[in-house]
């Protein structure tokens, strides 16, 4: 999954040295090679909220084609920066959902190679995907207030593995390359 995933950066972005991508690489067959498991999440969450953290019951609100808006209340990722999560009114979360929900795509996203979504083979998560495409930002009293009452939970913390990676697909899908026909509209104007 992660050899695929350095593949797929490089050819997104050819800054990226081929030094550093083989190294990477390396790094990442050591683990494989000494049967240790890459660790993606951490045993219990840190002590504050920190950037990546994964939450239950954040509640998202969405709208189908006719307008009409639904409230579910799902596993989320936190994507606000953890030094803003004590700071800013509001709170970015990103929606979890089930892989199985995604049937025609699972490969592609265990691979961590589909733009929108990040997939961490972590036995605690291995069967949901993270979904950029859906965002919901919800005052950080409110927040706080549901974790006291219980109503919201943090389940998780990035281990540094975790956070790389999560740093990694942030970048994909939110400052990946344009089209190269749209950068040359841009450069016309």
């Amino acid at each position: 999954m992660i050899i695929e995933f350095v593949d797929f950066c490089k050819e997104l972005f050819p800054s990226i040295s081929p030094y550093t991508a083989e190294r990477t690489i390396e790094a990442i067959k050591q683990f494989h090679e000494t049967g240790r498991t890459v660790e993606y999440l951490t045993k219990i969450p840190f002590d504050n909220i920190c950037q990546g953290d994964i939450f239950d019951n954040v509640p998202f609100e969405t709208y189908n084609d006719n307008g009409v808006k639904t409230c579910a209340k799902l596993k989320a990722q936190i994507l606000t920066n953890t030094c803003d999560c004590e700071h800013d009114k509001y709170l970015t979360f990103a929606a979890i959902f089930p892989i199985a929900e995604f049937p025609h795509m699972q490969e592609t996203i265990r691979k961590n190679i589909a733009y929108q979504f990040m997939y961490m083979p972590d036995k605690r998560v291995e069967d949901f995907v993270i979904d950029f495409s859906l965002l919901t930002t919800i005052p950080r009293v409110i927040v706080n207030k549901a974790m006291e009452m219980k109503k919201i939970t943090r389940l998780a913390s990035l281990s540094q593995m975790g956070y790389y990676l999560f740093l990694t697909k942030l970048t994909v899908f939110f400052m990946r390359p344009e089209d190269k026909g749209i950068n040359e509209s841009r450069v016309k104007q």
